[in-house]
């Protein structure tokens, strides 16, 4: 006998524009960037309720450039802690260190690692969206979609069993690394899953440990390490489970293993989890009106801090469009979000891969490089300003840019289409507080030409006119060039000198308000 559930509809929510499967870092970002912008939001998630494990802990520079665009930088600060390095251990000595303080000092107002676990991103995006009257409803899971022209249909059933049928123009699949949105849309995620399983754990310990660095300990056939996280004696402890451990495994599993590294004493335990580690892609990030972003599109190892941070950069990708795309832009906008963010995703996932293949490695070559020649050589290699800029640069994401996208267009001197905006230090701030306005500008360093003033005020696009200064020139930024700013904060279009023929044919391709 077939049940049919009762069909119901939330009372007081109105058609929305855009509904966002997923209520991790990446929908809240995703769903509060596009209220900010004015479009109607539906978000739900299949959980209970926000995270309340730590999970992923490190923010980094870019995503917290993001927060600032949207005023939460600041507040992120007091809520988190820096980090200034790394503190490499083996056999319980301390071997070598990185100290990544100042690599970034001229090139982002956040030149730190930084701290911030997963459950606190959710708690200041949930609040933020809540104080804008947006909400997430709980306990709702999308159980079906279909596509057409004009929008999704998704169907949505509570924890209660009552379901609905929920038009949208738009979807976004947020819903993390088992994505109901991406198996109905029959999208594979290739790649593998390590053989190792792996545990973490929230505990209280003391001992040797560098208060303000992460600290790893490469032993024969273990890897440990520990992340310093908010409070007193706070830490994220992550490491290998032993071979032979069984299914169940407990933290009485993994404990000897931990005293044995002799860097850490535990004192409580406050939350203790395994799980596998994978390394994949999903196909496409697109299909007809739906968006898969953060884990649905992409999952690889921790290493180095970046799966919920590309989460967060895809969301920020993905708002700006969408909200163009729903006041009329051309269709081709949307098509750019997969061109962009999928080739980062896919150089991501390769490089964590070798990385963390060769941590984890048991054959007897890679075991002498992780006990003798990387606590060699890591000291000495890190010591020169380039070599830890470069290091910041990788960890921060501020290397991301789409220099292939048809949305970059151009180049001044070294800075070009597709490259991040050049963060640059002024009296009063920075060029980055002209982004809290989410929308596009023009940025110029140095003397307006009437003809620039007439082309942006007849186009009703900001113009936002700084001195050219010597850490303008420091950025590559060129005296006079004209540089047209996406409002997620790359160029979009780069000329040494204003060419209104040129921003004309940029403006009618791809701003939504071009006038002429």
């Amino acid at each position: 006998m077939t049940v049919q559930t009762p069909e119901v509809r939330t009372p007081g929510v109105r058609t929305p524009q855009v509904l966002i499967a997923g209520a991790g870092p990446t929908g809240l970002l995703l769903g509060l960037w596009l209220t900010r912008l004015g479009v109607r939001v539906r978000i739900v998630d299949s959980k209970p309720g926000p995270t309340t494990e730590s999970r992923a802990i490190a923010v980094q520079a870019r995503t917290l450039e993001f927060y600032d665009q949207l005023g939460l930088g600041r507040e992120a600060l007091e809520r988190g802690r820096h980090a200034t390095g790394l503190r490499l251990w083996t056999r319980g000595r301390a071997r070598a260190g990185v100290d990544l303080r100042g690599a970034g000092a001229e090139l982002t107002s956040h030149p730190d690692i930084f701290i911030l676990t997963q459950d606190q991103n959710e708690a200041l995006l949930l609040a933020h969206l809540t104080a804008l009257g947006g909400a997430v409803e709980w306990q709702t899971e999308l159980v079906n979609l279909k596509q057409d022209a004009g929008g999704v249909t998704a169907t949505l059933k509570t924890a209660q069993g009552a379901s609905e049928t929920v038009r949208a123009e738009y979807l976004a699949g947020c819903d993390g690394a088992g994505s109901a949105v991406r198996h109905r849309l029959g999208v594979p995620l290739s790649g593998g899953t390590y053989l190792q399983r792996f545990y973490v754990a929230d505990v209280t310990a003391r001992g040797p440990l560098s208060q303000d660095r992460v600290n790893v300990s490469l032993d024969d056939d273990q890897f440990l390490a520990f992340f310093p996280m908010p409070g007193t004696d706070h830490w994220r402890a992550v490491g290998q489970v032993p071979a032979g451990a069984g299914e169940t495994v407990t933290f009485g599993t993994v404990r000897p293993q931990i005293d044995s590294q002799r860097i850490a004493q535990i004192s409580a335990v406050h939350w203790f989890s395994t799980y596998r580690v994978h390394h994949r892609v999903a196909e496409q990030f697109r299909v007809g009106r739906t968006f898969l972003l953060g884990d649905a599109a992409h999952v690889h190892s921790p290493v180095g801090g970046q799966g919920m941070n590309t989460g967060l950069g895809d969301a920020a990708n993905l708002a700006w469009k969408l909200a163009q795309a729903l006041r009329g832009a051309a269709p081709e906008l949307l098509a750019t979000y997969g061109p962009e963010r999928r080739p980062f995703a896919v150089s991501l996932v390769n490089t964590t891969d070798r990385i963390f293949s060769g941590v984890v490695s048991a054959l007897p070559l890679a075991r002498s490089v992780r006990t003798r020649v990387i606590p060699a050589v890591l000291g000495v290699l890190a010591r020169p300003a380039a070599v830890r800029r470069l290091a910041f640069l990788r960890l921060s994401q501020l290397l991301i840019h789409y220099p292939d996208s048809p949305l970059s267009v151009g180049s001044a001197g070294r800075v070009r289409g597709g490259d991040r905006l050049p963060w640059v230090p002024t009296e009063r701030g920075s060029n980055f507080d002209a982004l809290q306005s989410l929308d596009w500008q023009v940025h110029l360093y140095g003397t307006p030409t009437p003809e620039l003033l007439a082309w942006c005020a007849a186009r009703e696009v900001p113009l936002h006119v700084f001195a050219f200064s010597a850490a303008a020139e420091r950025v590559k930024l060129l005296q006079d060039a004209f540089y047209l700013i996406r409002p997620d904060g790359y160029v979009g279009l780069a000329a040494s000198q204003f060419n209104p023929r040129a921003a004309d044919a940029y403006a009618d391709r791809w701003l939504p308000t071009a006038k002429v």
